[in-house]
């Protein structure tokens, strides 16, 4: 029987397994990752990796679907229904930027499925899902910022996708992140995307 100890020792070698394999699949990308690379850079046994996650193709899937929840949860953070647009869009695009430097790691791994989608369907289909939750709550969002008279009139549902892609392509672009005046400027910029009524 596994004392709580060592389960304790168990589960962060588990979480640093998890951890190697997502900055490796995402740096080398699937292909070019091998299972053998993952157990020598978590410093654990071959053996462990596999028993702990099965093959390469599970342990792929579980670095793209684990992290999914808690990113969404937290993208989704902020006041559906502000008094003031304009003082909630500042800090929920701050608070998308930190989240988006904070997991660079990651979005490159949900980007290289996005780039091959046929290759990983069902990975895709996941983030397909979890991007759909997201986009709709942005929707919503800008919906009321304009039936409340805050935002200028216009499409939400393809500027929530604008906004999406905004994120991603501004984090993305940068092989470390912005500086905070470049953080600073960019937030401006999404602000300005909205359409707010000052």
């Amino acid at each position: 029987m596994i004392n709580s100890e060592n389960k304790r020792t168990l589960e962060m070698k588990k979480r640093e397994v998890l951890h190697v394999a997502t900055e490796l699949f995402s740096m080398k990308s699937y292909e070019a990752t091998t299972m053998s690379d993952i157990s020598k850079k978590a410093n654990v046994s071959f053996g462990s990796v596999a028993s702990y996650y099965g093959n390469k193709e599970s342990l792929f899937a579980i670095c793209i679907e684990q992290p999914l929840e808690e990113f969404v949860d937290i993208f989704l953070n902020f006041n559906k229904h502000p008094t003031s647009i304009i003082d909630q869009l500042k800090e929920m695009i701050k608070q998308h930027f930190i989240l988006f430097s904070n997991m660079k790691v990651y979005l490159r791994l949900i980007v290289q499925v996005i780039a091959q989608h046929e290759r990983f369907p069902n990975e895709f289909k996941v983030i397909t899902q979890h991007t759909e939750l997201i986009q709709n709550d942005i929707k919503k969002f800008i919906k009321y910022g304009q039936e409340v008279g805050q935002l200028i009139d216009g499409d939400a549902e393809r500027l929530s996708v604008a906004y999406i892609n905004f994120l991603f392509g501004t984090i993305l672009s940068y092989a470390n992140n912005p500086s905070e005046e470049e953080q600073h400027e960019f937030i401006s910029i999404a602000i300005r995307m909205f359409g707010p009524i000052l």
